[in-house]
């Protein structure tokens, strides 16, 4: 939940959540760098481990994120699926917050589908895809999709703070027009 007070034209956002989520990603993206220091000098041998520890600590942060998202809509009437369509929009079209939401998904859910990847739900597929956002197949998915959000190598959590900053603008936006 958030406060709003208005100074003219401007909208100021009172948000405790927001700081929750900042605190909580710095300490996972201070690891994150720790780990791809690690990567930069490991052998072939451990690079799989240490990449697959810094998947986990991404799927951790985006499902921060997930939750951040929750938060904003606590008291507000308007649907997910709706709001997840609102805000800043990836490089290839599609809104970040959906793609934050389903990240968040896949990481909770990719455990489940191991044994059955040949056989996937249409909506667990449409999961998958979406995190791969526009990739044909990847090791790391959640890596490569915080580097496309980052528009870059960089893997940091924090460096999709700015469009949750925006999706949540654009949610009160909306819900003043339309609710």
């Amino acid at each position: 939940m958030f406060i709003v007070s208005k100074n003219g034209n401007e909208v100021e956002f009172a948000d405790v959540e927001f700081s929750y989520v900042s605190e909580v990603l710095k300490p996972i993206d201070a690891s994150l760098s720790k780990l791809n220091h690690e990567i930069s000098k490991a052998d072939v041998w451990k690079v799989g481990s240490l990449c697959d520890e810094g998947e986990y600590l991404i799927g951790l942060g985006f499902c921060i994120m997930q939750r951040y998202m929750f938060d904003v809509l606590r008291d507000v009437n308007l649907k997910p699926s709706k709001a997840r369509k609102l805000g800043p929009c990836s490089s290839f079209g599609e809104p970040v917050a959906d793609l934050i939401h389903t990240a968040a998904n896949y990481w909770k859910h990719e455990p489940e589908w191991h044994i059955w990847l040949e056989k996937l739900s249409k909506q667990s597929q449409d999961t998958v895809d979406k995190v791969l956002h526009h990739r044909d197949s990847a090791h790391y998915p959640l890596s490569d999709l915080l580097a496309d959000l980052n528009n870059s190598s960089d893997l940091t959590l924090l460096g999709c703070l700015p469009y949750l900053i925006d999706w949540r603008k654009a949610v009160f936006e909306y819900t003043e027009k339309n609710v």
